[in-house]
């Protein structure tokens, strides 16, 4: 009778085991999430010579969320998506964002909504990192961004 006890209780203790890693660094979507960002940040640094990050959060058929980190004088390229909107709620830093040829100045604070097809950039102005809360709708099933020249 020990043994399977003993069985059991390892397979237990593994099991919380990844449950517990799986919900600590928060790089895998899951389908609801309470968090705080600067944690995740912490427990998912920028990768070593990277200028941009994108962390999954959480997501479900409907829409999939990111945790966007960008180092200062970062640009995203003139792009569009042909089947997302995206909307982004700025948490820290600051930057230009241009949408259909208009310039914006972006801050803590700063929602952005940007329907699908519309063509977009921005650019990192401030002396640190950009982050923001970022929603795709539809769901984030395969990258879709279409440069523009």
């Amino acid at each position: 009778m020990r043994p399977k006890r003993t069985i059991a209780l390892c397979g237990t203790l593994v099991l919380l085991l990844f449950v517990f890693v799986a919900s600590a660094r928060a790089a895998e979507p899951v389908s609801q999430i309470i968090a705080n960002y600067a944690d995740i940040l912490k427990a998912n640094p920028m990768p070593a010579g990277e200028k941009a990050q994108s962390i999954p959060l959480a997501g479900d058929a409907t829409a999939t969320m990111f945790l966007a980190r960008f180092a200062p004088g970062f640009e995203v390229k003139t792009h569009f998506h042909k089947t997302h909107s995206e909307t982004l709620y700025v948490i820290e830093g600051t930057g230009k964002m241009v949408m259909d040829g208009k310039e914006t100045d972006i801050s803590p604070g700063t929602i952005i909504h940007i329907p699908m097809g519309t063509v977009h950039s921005a650019r990192i102005t401030g002396s640190g990192e950009l982050i923001g809360f970022q929603i795709f709708a539809p769901a984030w099933t395969e990258p879709d961004r279409v440069p523009v020249p």
